[in-house]
């Protein structure tokens, strides 16, 4: 049995029938099915999908005492410079929520959106939905990673400099450590690049030219946490205005394994197009060499999550690494440990936004939908889709593809993970 972190009826009924095709025997309860109806509401204080994501799963499920399954999505529109994004729900109203229905809420929402694209061309109106997904368990693990994050002293909320030290913990890499080593291998490029399979690396890359916009590095935090605990495990990650560092380690692709190349390729390639469209640029907008170390022992790991952790306090960008919100990672916790996501996914639906002559059309869909033109013919909304076709096809369907990886994979190794009444 799962909980679905919503009671919008329209979102349970996509979220049932595209699950009832991945896992027919998964029971999925709405908060509106809670004994007292739904808990109250957390903060949705995220600047990322992710982490908003992550907010509701632990919230709800802490609240609940069951295993939940929360979404955050969003519409992206390259015009405007990624709007709506994490506010979508509430775009109309500058994100705030101000007791507006559902239905009224979609209008003002679809109506801004179109009114602030007014007199851009049909093939400048690109966009996306984006959906995250985050599972979380209501329960501690029954076995808890080795070193975890240890709390701040009573009644502090940040650390001081030298209680900073104390939360540099060595990262639990147990997920790879039981793979066979690969070779060494040396990749050379204007700088040399070694590998060897099963390695932690620290890795630093840089903008070529110019800083990126708060906005921007929201894309790169994204991009670079995509592929967590699917090709990589991504410790750390923190995106300055003009480089990017990470510590990673990547993970067994069959019997080889996931090149830093491959991923390193993905996560230029994807920000580089995203934020060049949105800047309605074209061009390079990362240098063409990244900086990567083989990180060898654990004090050389300390170093590396030290100096990582501390680049924005150097740069005088914030007085204490905590208050700096483009830095993320499977290794950093805002809560407790126990209680981060067990899971994480991420899907994207591409389109573009209709022009008022052409838009709003169809019944089948809420949001944007009826603005959504669907690709790659743009010729039905997301609306007017079957819905059955919609659920193929929707970012919600990507996500929860993933996700039903993920739940396979927890109930294979734990067939009473969800609970008694589990598929």
């Amino acid at each position: 049995m799962l909980l679905l972190a919503t009671a919008n009826p329209h979102k349970v009924e996509e979220m049932q029938a595209i699950f009832a095709a991945l896992l027919p025997d998964l029971r999925l309860l709405s908060l509106a099915d809670l004994p007292g109806g739904p808990p109250p509401e957390p903060a949705e204080t995220g600047t990322t999908f992710e982490a908003n994501a992550t907010i509701k799963a632990r919230a709800y499920a802490a609240a609940s005492g069951m295993p939940c399954l929360a979404d955050d999505s969003g519409l992206e529109i390259d015009a405007l410079n990624g709007r709506p994004g994490v506010i979508s729900s509430h775009y109309c109203t500058d994100g705030q929520e101000t007791g507006m229905t559902r239905a009224q809420r979609d209008q003002a929402n679809n109506q801004r959106v179109l009114r602030e694209l007014e007199g851009v061309a049909p093939e400048k109106r690109t966009a996306r939905f984006v959906c995250t997904m985050a599972l979380s368990l209501p329960h501690p693990p029954k076995h808890p990673p080795k070193h975890q994050w240890d709390r701040p002293p009573a009644g502090r909320q940040l650390p001081t400099p030298s209680e900073r030290l104390s939360l540099l913990t060595p990262l639990d890499l147990s997920p790879v450590q039981s793979h066979p080593p690969g070779p060494l291998i040396i990749r050379n490029g204007s700088l040399p690049h070694w590998e060897r399979g099963g390695s932690t690396y620290f890795i630093t890359f840089r903008v070529l030219q110019g800083k990126l916009a708060p906005q921007e590095r929201d894309i790169v935090l994204d991009a670079c946490l995509h592929w967590h605990n699917q090709r990589a495990i991504v410790h750390l990650v923190i995106v300055m205005p003009d480089h990017v560092h990470l510590i990673l380690t990547p993970l067994p692709n069959g019997e080889t394994w996931h090149t830093l190349a491959d991923l390193m390729q993905s996560i230029k390639t994807f920000t580089s197009r995203t934020i060049n469209a949105a800047r309605g640029v074209t061009g390079t907008l990362w240098q063409p060499e990244y900086f990567d170390r083989l990180i060898r022992h654990a004090d050389e790991l300390r170093e590396k999550w030290q100096y990582t952790l501390e680049n924005p306090v150097r740069k005088g960008l914030v007085r204490n690494w905590l208050e700096y919100q483009w830095t993320s990672g499977g290794a950093l916790r805002e809560d407790r440990p126990e209680a981060g996501p067990t899971a994480l996914a991420r899907g994207t639906f591409e389109g573009r936004i209709g022009l008022p002559t052409q838009v709003p059309r169809g019944s089948h869909g809420f949001g944007y939908d009826p603005l959504f033109l669907v690709a790659p013919d743009f010729t039905h909304t997301g609306a007017e889709l079957d819905p059955s076709e919609k659920n193929r096809l929707s970012h919600r369907a990507a996500a929860a593809g993933q996700m039903a990886q993920h739940l396979r994979a927890l109930l294979a190794a734990d067939p009473h993970a969800l609970g008694p009444d589990q598929a």
